[in-house]
């Protein structure tokens, strides 16, 4: 039988009929079955969002469960003090400024002062400014307002004159602290509360002593790249730092520090493309080296929230500044061993000596590379000055003696000189606090 002699056009009667409805069937049938198969995959689908929005909720939960197990809901916000009235009877002092984030009453919050010393405090109260008058509120956020924050005056030895100088900044975020897995987070909570306010203040010169001081002793991070095959004297692999260009200078080359990971992961460019990249930390002078070996520019948080640039000549002459300053200051074994008259001793108790005890303890307490720390006084050629022996390495020299003389320098009266010394450079200092207490002694 011929295709022909299959066309069911040839054929008559009741075979047509036939032939006609098996065909119809047959198209029901597929019809049929298509519309299972959709339905099925419907179905599938549904299943497969009802299983996803599950999934999501329960992430939701468990980022909604970590946020409320954080201090202040791990919320994140800065202020730079611009004004501040202080009560030592109630033990408050009223500070006002801009809060960039979200502030809430009875947060507890760090008040960095702009002397280095950081202090543990609580938000009692806030009030925000409608444009005419201050009003009480529950939370602000991006506002202008004035927070009633927590002093022991009596504890801190702090008074209403001095506790919350101009440019000090409160935030949420704690002071550098070593974590369970023995890093040191990257923050730099003062320098980020003064950045906010850069454009409006760039041309104040107190501020901007300020904002030099907090990068100068601020540790960054840098992204990097692996530069390829082998490695260092040290066997560590070979990294290239990753710079970015100006769009008016296509050859001027940038280097860009990061305050923090927040600010960091702003800067989306680094995360595109297949390499990721690596992450150094450094200290502004370490930074230094690199600019001033290949002149580059400085960007501090390129991608914001405010970013802070340096052309090479002024991060080089920061540099510079604060290399002799360090300098000047260091007190090393061959200096005290020259064979000049020293005289070493315990400082007569005061309320200066106290202070500067208190201020000491205060910043190395941020600092974790500072193990133990104590206060002297050294007279040399008849020429009296404090003497402070720091136990920290070698290498976090500059960053820890610049801190410390910041921290101190308010409260120099009597004897306004300050040197210092790393405890592995000034042997006769093991003998000496063999017999007493150092003023600080990390636990």
């Amino acid at each position: 039988m011929s295709d022909k002699d299959n066309n069911i056009f040839d054929l008559e009667g009741d075979a047509l009929d036939e032939a006609l409805m098996a065909a119809i069937e047959e198209t029901d049938e597929e019809e049929r079955l298509a519309r299972e198969l959709k339905a099925q995959e419907n179905q599938e689908r549904a299943e497969q969002a009802r299983i996803t929005a599950i999934e999501q909720e329960e992430r939701k939960a468990k980022i909604d469960n970590l946020r409320k197990s954080l201090p202040n809901e791990g919320r994140r916000y800065f202020l730079m003090v611009e004004e501040a009235q202080c009560d030592e009877a109630k033990k408050e002092a009223y500070v006002t400024g801009l809060v960039y984030g979200n502030c809430k009453k009875n947060d507890d919050v760090f008040l960095f002062r702009n002397d280095g010393r950081a202090l543990a405090t609580k938000i009692l109260a806030i009030e925000e400014f409608n444009g005419q008058v201050f009003e009480p509120v529950e939370e602000v956020s991006q506002k202008k307002a004035r927070l009633t924050i927590v002093i022991d005056y009596e504890k801190t030895g702090f008074t209403k004159e001095n506790a919350v100088p101009k440019y000090s900044v409160v935030t949420t975020v704690r002071p550098p602290v070593k974590g369970a897995d023995g890093k040191t987070a990257i923050e730099n909570p003062s320098l980020s509360g003064l950045m906010f306010r850069y454009p409006e203040f760039n041309k104040d010169k107190e501020y901007l002593n300020h904002l030099t001081d907090n990068i100068v002793n601020g540790r960054f991070l840098i992204p990097a790249m692996n530069a390829g095959e082998g490695s260092d004297a040290s066997g560590k692999k070979k990294l290239q730092l990753i710079m970015f260009t100006k769009k008016e200078d296509p050859n001027k080359r940038i280097l860009p520090l990061f305050t923090d990971l927040q600010a960091l992961y702003l800067w989306r460019k680094i995360f595109e493309g297949d390499q990721k990249p690596t992450v150094v930390v450094m200290n502004f002078l370490e930074a230094a080296k690199f600019i001033e070996k290949d002149g580059f520019d400085i960007a501090i948080n390129p991608s914001g929230p405010v970013s802070v640039g340096l052309p090479s000549k002024a991060a080089q002459s920061i540099a510079e500044i604060a290399r002799k300053h360090i300098a000047g200051r260091n007190v090393n074994k061959e200096v005290i061993n020259d064979g000049s008259k020293v005289i070493v001793g315990e400082p007569k108790p005061s309320d200066e000596t106290a202070d500067i005890k208190d201020a000491i303890s205060a910043f190395c307490s941020g600092n974790p590379d500072i193990k133990k720390a104590g206060l002297l006084y050294l007279i040399r050629n008849g020429q009296t000055s404090y003497l402070i022996i720091l136990d920290a390495p070698k290498s976090s020299q500059q960053e820890v003696f610049s801190g410390v003389l910041n921290a101190v320098r308010p409260h120099l009266k009597s004897i306004k000189k300050v040197d210092m010394s790393l405890l592995s450079e000034a042997p006769f200092a093991n003998d000496y606090y063999s017999r007493k207490p150092w003023d600080y002694k990390r636990v």
